[in-house]
């Protein structure tokens, strides 16, 4: 009872206009009071909010968030989707997948959703809506590439987990490979059935010399994945100092490759990235009390003691994970979601000897489903204000990227050599 209250709480609140560090704040001081807590006891609000936010994992994120702002002025996704629309324009779909493949990429680089649909939108939806594609289903489309942000590594969300969960990042990292791409290869079958059942156009073969001078322009730009990721599985730097590099690397493209960074702009893009950082650290400041919140009330030790007495089994309680997250994520931020359960799914999931890392994949691409799902879907909310299309066509063109990626999340739940196993391949 005591845990349906606060999530009650918590929403009302949200949908009451509060901000996420406010309304967790509030709904963790609330009940820590109604649950008998000593009001002299509040001086460990600023403790546990400072303690929460004081690891070292978290010190990659406003770095991150300064690639990402960086990438957003700096030209690097019209190059990517440039190369992608000339490798793959002449298949059905291909100006969708190119969309895609350049997403995939902008993945590897930003690890946020709205960044990787905003970089690519821009670029892409001119080209699509030229070639015939309607144009709810371009934006969905983006949108759902852009949804591949927080699972290809780095992954902000994964970040987000691993400083809750005290696992490695590297780990996490390693694990969220192998679903992430298989999740853009699934993308791009399905636009490009919707491409040949719609007759959508498919652009001439381009001579190779094209496709030469795309990849020459786009180069510099693959070359940041490789070594954000490759410098974290090789043992180079740590997932901080991957985030710190791949900033400078990025400015540096900006200023000297693309030309489109000038040094005016730099105040701006910090400023924005201090401005992002202190939203993003006021959450999971705040969170650090509501955990603390919840041991008092036994709440996690309650819900455990419910479930392992009436399941045997991990099936349906990862199941009734799955479809928690799906559902939440239709009203709430993924980072609240995130915040909210990791306190009680994570111990839930070790009382029955599940994987902690494998659970945190599972999540991280059950929360991506969000930002497809109205009434809260970040990335539809992107698109509509890009191209002006209505929020709901968008959405229901989105479906069957919705249902991939339920059918993803589910699979990668019960096959652990699709994250665990994987991840295990690339520490050899």
């Amino acid at each position: 009872m005591t845990m349906f209250l606060i999530f009650a709480a918590v929403v009302l609140l949200l949908f009451l206009g509060v901000t996420t560090a406010v309304t967790m704040g509030f709904a963790s001081i609330a009940t820590y009071l109604a649950a008998g807590g000593d009001m002299a006891r509040l001086f460990l609000v600023p403790q546990r909010m400072f303690a929460q936010v004081s690891g070292i994992t978290l010190m990659s994120i406003p770095f991150f968030l300064l690639m990402g702002n960086l990438m957003s002025v700096g030209g690097i996704s019209r190059s990517l989707f440039g190369f992608g629309r000339v490798c793959l324009g002449h298949r059905w779909g291909g100006l969708s997948n190119a969309a895609i493949a350049a997403s995939i990429v902008m993945a590897a680089m930003s690890g946020s959703a709205a960044a990787c649909a905003a970089g690519i939108g821009m670029i892409a939806i001119g080209e699509m809506t030229k070639a015939g594609y309607a144009r709810p289903f371009s934006c969905a489309t983006i949108a759902a590439g852009g949804a591949l942000g927080p699972i290809i590594p780095p992954s902000i969300t994964l970040i987000l987990y691993a400083g809750l969960t005290s696992t490695s990042v590297n780990a996490l990292f390693e694990a969220g490979v192998l679903p992430g791409l298989l999740l853009g290869l699934a993308f791009m079958g399905w636009s490009s059935y919707v491409s040949w059942k719609n007759g959508y156009a498919k652009a001439d073969p381009e001579p190779m010399s094209v496709r030469w001078a795309a990849f020459k322009d786009a180069f510099w730009a693959l070359l940041t994945p490789v070594i954000v990721i490759g410098g974290m599985f090789g043992g180079y730097f740590t997932a901080t100092e991957a985030a710190a590099v791949a900033s400078l690397y990025v400015m540096a493209l900006g200023f000297f490759v693309t030309k489109t960074l000038k040094v005016k702009d730099l105040p701006r893009i910090f400023w924005e990235t201090v401005e992002q950082t202190a939203k993003v650290m006021f959450v999971i400041a705040t969170a650090g009390f509501f955990q603390y919140v919840l041991l008092y009330t036994r709440i996690p030790q309650e819900t455990i003691s419910f479930i392992t007495s009436n399941f045997h089994s991990i099936t349906p309680v990862i199941l009734m994970i799955i479809a928690i997250l799906v559902v939440m994520g239709c009203f709430m931020e993924g980072t609240a979601i995130l915040l909210i359960t990791v306190p009680i799914f994570v111990p839930l999931a070790k009382s029955f000897g599940y994987d902690v890392t494998q659970l945190g994949i599972v999540m991280c691409v059950a929360l991506a489903i969000g930002v497809l799902t109205p009434p809260v879907g970040l990335n539809l909310y992107v698109m509509s204000s890009i191209t002006g299309e209505k929020l709901m066509a968008i959405a229901r063109e989105a479906v069957g990227y919705v249902v991939i990626m339920i059918l993803l999340a589910v699979l990668v739940a019960f096959v652990p050599e699709l994250s665990v196993g994987f991840a295990g391949l690339l520490g050899e």
